[in-house]
């Protein structure tokens, strides 16, 4: 595991900027910049000085103070507005809004640190961390360090999806991803199918992992017999289903699926009645011809207001107590029947 990062300190501010540490600390509890004590070059100097360390305000002291904001801010590492990224995101956001008002607190939706490579650093000098009491943090892959930098300095924050990242306690809401998977496997025995490909992305994250895992465990325990393949052979699918004589076809995400479903009938198969085809995602709203996508359906709303509800008590409690509470929980996707897979056709 990476070595933690030591915390900046206000006397460390006080020292970059040139000021005293309790100037530091009026300039931090100034939220609305109404202390007319603190001269404008002075507030600039410190919070450049803050910036530059990227310094995060003790929480637990600011809400000792009857400072806290009630404030949650809410950070994706990929870009979550896009066309691409709403039906995955767009539920999420959902569920956190509609808890965030139950709770009576204002959302801030870090978008300052700039997406470089497909991710944005949480700590980068433009993010805004310190104005929220807590964060929700959202994204496919997380920084390793980040976590861990958050974790070390107590600040309240819980990410949305089982982390493995590091070997640090972060906390977060996640689905579990197997027992759905071996679930629809096991429909599709049942409906007498008995060899399959999985049709996956290159990724790495938990929930990837926890799919191939899945679809590994049905091969060696014979449930179905399957051909893995990624997303780069597309192309060679409809052969690949021919040789391996599969009737069914599992995609890691709905995506993949519709894409699976192109370039099977481009190849003159009729699916589902020649190929059943099931995503191992969630799939409600997406539907091929006149029948709905069989697959997961994903309770994210439900995803999102657990992990709110997790965060206000690490905001609400003293983070010497944290490592008393139930700190990784892992919710229930489930199997939604569609009407893409369908009893194998008699050969």
């Amino acid at each position: 595991m990476a070595s933690k990062p030591r915390r900046i300190t206000q006397r460390e501010i006080a020292r970059i900027a040139g000021v005293s540490q309790t100037t530091v600390s009026m300039v931090l509890n100034d939220r609305d910049g109404s202390n007319v004590r603190i001269p404008e070059e002075t507030r600039a100097r410190v919070k450049a000085a803050i910036e530059a360390s990227t310094y995060v305000a003790d929480p637990a002291a600011r809400r000792l103070a009857g400072l806290d904001n009630q404030i949650v801010g809410v950070f994706t590492y990929e870009a979550a507005l896009s066309p691409e990224s709403m039906d995955f995101y767009g539920p999420l956001l959902n569920g956190i809004e509609r808890a965030a008002e139950r709770i009576g607190c204002d959302l801030l939706f870090f978008t300052s640190s700039p997406v470089e490579d497909g991710r944005r650093s949480l700590f980068h000098r433009k993010t805004r961390l310190r104005l929220a009491d807590g964060c929700i943090l959202l994204g496919q892959q997380m920084d390793a360090a980040e976590l861990e930098r958050l974790v070390d300095e107590r600040f309240p924050f819980v990410a949305v999806g089982r982390r493995d990242e590091t070997e640090a306690r972060v906390p977060y809401v996640g689905l579990d991803y197997v027992t759905p998977t071996l679930a629809l496997v096991d429909r599709a025995r049942e409906l007498g199918h008995e060899r399959a490909v999985y049709l996956r992305r290159d990724r790495t994250s938990p929930t990837a992992r926890d799919r191939l895992g899945a679809v590994e465990t049905a091969d060696a325990e014979a449930r179905l017999a399957f051909a893995i393949t990624g997303e780069g052979d597309l192309d060679g699918l409809a052969e690949l289903v021919r040789s391996h004589a599969a009737t069914i076809v599992f995609a890691e995400d709905v995506f993949l699926a519709e894409d699976a479903i192109h370039a099977l009938t481009t190849a003159g198969a009729a699916v589902p009645g020649e190929v059943s085809i099931a995503a191992l995602a969630e799939v409600r709203g997406h539907r091929t011809g006149e029948r709905a996508l069989t697959g997961f359906r994903v309770p994210r709303e439900r995803v999102a207001a657990a992990a709110l509800e997790l965060l206000q008590q690490l905001i609400t409690a003293p983070a010497d107590e944290w490592d008393e509470l139930d700190l990784q929980r892992v919710l229930q996707a489930e199997v939604e029947a569609g009407e893409t897979l369908v009893e194998r056709a008699a050969r």
